[in-house]
């Protein structure tokens, strides 16, 4: 019994020698290069525990990134994500040792940074979805999700919004599109099963999954914004907004298999696109004309309001919740518009709102409260109190650049608003050499209006798209 079980204490000490030298990497036995079945305990955790973590580890680790386990990593930073799965190219634990200007970090503190084989192995192990122990990858089920368009890069960034952390990158050349393919502006179906993105330059619009899979498309010239209707099988969709003639049409698809109807509407331009909550009318307005555009689901008939005094140049619309109130944008007369569209085909206007320059698209908060819009050219948002039509919050700050595009969470925390950063107003946190025009995600607190966050995403950032609270007792 004794030899029997010092055998067993030799066997104990040698397995640990040899789980020992395939955690170190190159310095033993089995090279990390080698590895062919990543196991994040057994593998990458210890790597981490010898490079990393010495900074971000502990009670206070830095910039708030603990990568003491992999629930604290892929929670990522006080900033955002660490790491995006099946994308190391975008994710930062990997361009913080590949593309920070100057030096690799850590080595720009004094520290020791990775070496190529590490860095190889980190690179596999997120590509190959960044994994845990039981092979489950991060941010795979349900969750409410927010799709931000890079336009000029292609892409299209997913945004977990109990996290507030980008947990995906869908690139557009990988289902066969061009690179100047401009995802413009994004809609989400109520349950969020599918999600839709309108292609500028490839004149398209793509329907995917939750899994991120194109399961859909149709054709549809120079498209823009789009809705989705709330209750029956159907997505509107109108015209880009740097269309300089297109059809005086917008379209009808249906979503099931993607078939596209286009219903003439006269007025050239039709851009601005909002669905009323009863989805009885579709109301557009012409970038040409300063007329508004409602188009009658029932009967497809078509009736227009001229809106005088100062041009405005209508960029898009948000309709409360009670559907009797709708706020539009003009982004020539720095206003916005109330409209009483309890009558549809009776337009009434009862309100201009003077706003900062340039307010692009808005949208109320789920209870129908507040009104939030980004100002383009003033990098501000205006917080709108929609009982008194007052003005009651102009909110600036770090991210705000050229803001563009809106969303509200379904609980009503938080409203995301895009920021192109095309004429690089924004510094990003850091210098890789090509990102001085990156684009950004302001989160916005909305019990106190404060940015709680800013997400550094693509490139000329666009639309967003979230899916649609249901009105109350819908």
């Amino acid at each position: 019994m004794k030899r029997k079980t010092g055998y067993i204490a030799v066997w104990l000490v040698l397995g640990l020698f040899w789980a020992g030298c395939e955690l170190v990497g190159e310095t033993g036995e089995v090279s990390l290069d080698e590895v062919t079945d990543i196991r994040y305990g057994r593998h990458v955790q210890p790597l981490l525990n010898e490079k990393c973590t010495s900074c971000h580890g502990g009670s206070t680790p830095e910039a708030g990134l603990s990568l003491e386990s992999w629930e604290n990593l892929i929670a990522g930073s006080d900033f955002g994500e660490a790491v995006i799965a099946f994308d190391a190219e975008s994710s930062l634990l990997v361009k913080m040792v590949t593309q920070l200007a100057g030096r690799p970090h850590p080595l720009e503190q004094g520290a020791d940074t990775l070496t190529q084989v590490e860095t190889d192995f980190l690179i596999r192990w997120i590509e190959e979805g960044a994994r845990d122990d039981g092979g489950e990858v991060p941010y795979a089920g349900d969750g409410e999700r927010l799709y931000v368009c890079n336009q000029d890069d292609a892409t299209v960034s997913v945004i977990d919004t109990e996290t507030n952390v980008v947990v995906r990158t869908v690139r557009l050349t990988d289902f066969g599109f061009s690179v100047n393919a401009k995802p413009h502006h994004a809609a989400v179906e109520p349950d969020g099963a599918f999600w839709y993105v309108t292609l500028i330059g490839d004149n398209k619009v793509l329907k995917f999954n939750r899994a991120n899979e194109l399961v859909g498309q149709a054709d549809f010239e120079t498209p823009g914004l789009v809705a989705i209707h709330p209750t029956e099988d159907l997505l509107f969709v109108g015209r880009s907004l740097s269309a300089i003639n297109p059809p005086t049409s917008i379209g009808m698809i249906r979503r099931s298999d993607m078939t596209i109807e286009e219903v003439p509407v006269v007025l050239p331009r039709p851009h601005a696109l909002a669905i009323d909550p009863t989805g009885g009318y579709v109301f557009s307005a012409s970038l040409a004309l300063d007329a508004l555009i409602t188009l009658d689901l029932a009967t497809e008939d078509v009736t227009f309001t001229t809106v005088g005094g100062l041009r405005q140049t209508f960029v898009q619309h948000t309709i409360l919740p009670d559907g009797k109130t709708m706020f539009s944008t003009g982004q020539t007369s720095n206003q916005v518009l109330v409209f009483d569209i309890s009558n549809p085909t009776d337009i009434r206007q009862v309100d201009a709102i003077n706003v900062s320059s340039g307010p692009w698209h808005p949208t109320h908060t789920p209870d129908g409260r507040f009104v939030y819009v980004g100002n383009l050219r003033a990098n501000t948002a205006t917080v709108i109190d929609t009982e008194s039509r007052f003005v009651v919050d102009i909110i600036s700050g770090n991210g705000f650049a050229e803001p563009h595009g809106s969303a509200a969470s379904a609980d009503g925390l938080h409203v995301y608003l895009s920021n192109r950063n095309t004429l690089k107003q924004y510094t990003p946190r850091y210098d890789f050499g090509d990102n001085d025009d990156v684009g950004t995600v302001v989160v916005i607190n909305t019990l106190d209006n404060r940015i709680e966050k800013v997400l550094e995403v693509g490139r000329n950032t666009t639309g967003i798209g979230i899916a649609i609270a249901s009105p109350p007792g819908f």
